[in-house]
């Protein structure tokens, strides 16, 4: 239902949004994700 629809998902990194953009992307929505890293983020 949602194939081919584009969402911005804020908070991406953990949480609600995490869960959303995991779910939107099961769903083949195209993301754009907004998030902070992690603490114990690898650059």
């Amino acid at each position: 239902m949602l194939e081919n629809q584009v969402a911005v998902i804020t908070g991406a990194s953990s949480g609600i949004g995490k869960a959303i953009a995991l779910s939107l992307a099961n769903q083949s929505v195209r993301l754009g994700l907004i998030g902070r890293p992690s603490i114990n983020a690898h650059c």
